[in-house]
């Protein structure tokens, strides 16, 4: 039997379901043309060198690509590095692109790049920052440790800055992202039994 090459977990399309309905088109293009630029970022680093995707699976935490053959930690590094580079690159072009035409749109698609870019280099798992962090570490002793004790502190730097932000009236978009990655964490997933 032959596996699918791509996937959507329940909650993904339950999320996306949920966005088509609550989002006009504007605010679609600016939330999904970003994270699509992001990824296309890692697909161009692995296919640079030499990796294969074999299977791309979309769920409600992101994108994740199954792939074989990069080359050791530093091709780990830069796949990782490549994705928020590319959002980078985009929120620059895209902010240029929007002052030159007075675009709304581009300028909000250069604020959400440029957030989500920043969020993932965050030195946590699962997130960008923490393949690198991982990648660099991956030949010393302790490596899970530090990965565990990194994706801690950046989960509760999060969690307070959002609490701060929250009862400023600025909403719980951090806070909660906070929660989410500190639910991420494999020490903590596999102490609440989950793996």
């Amino acid at each position: 039997m032959r596996r699918r090459k791509y996937t959507v977990s329940a909650g993904a399309a339950l999320l996306l379901a949920a966005l088509y309905l609550l989002l006009d088109w504007d605010m679609l293009l600016i939330l999904l043309v970003p994270a699509a630029v992001h990824e296309l970022g890692h697909l161009a680093a692995l296919r640079a060198l030499g990796a294969r995707v074999r299977r791309v699976s979309l769920s409600v935490s992101g994108v994740c690509m199954y792939y074989t053959g990069a080359p050791g930690p530093g091709g780990r590094f830069i796949a990782a590095a490549a994705g928020p580079a590319a959002g980078l690159l985009f929120a620059l072009a895209s902010a240029f692109l929007g002052g030159r035409l007075g675009s709304a749109v581009l300028m909000k698609c250069a604020g959400v790049s440029a957030l989500l870019s920043a969020f993932n280099l965050l030195p946590s798992l699962p997130l960008d920052g923490g393949r690198m962090l991982s990648a660099l570490l991956s030949r010393r002793d302790g490596a899970g440790d530090v990965m565990e004790t990194a994706g801690l502190a950046a989960g509760m730097a999060l969690l307070f800055a959002g609490l701060l932000l929250a009862c400023r009236g600025r909403g719980m978009g951090l806070e909660c992202a906070g929660i989410w990655l500190l639910l991420s964490q494999p020490g903590i997933v596999k102490r609440r039994g989950v793996l």
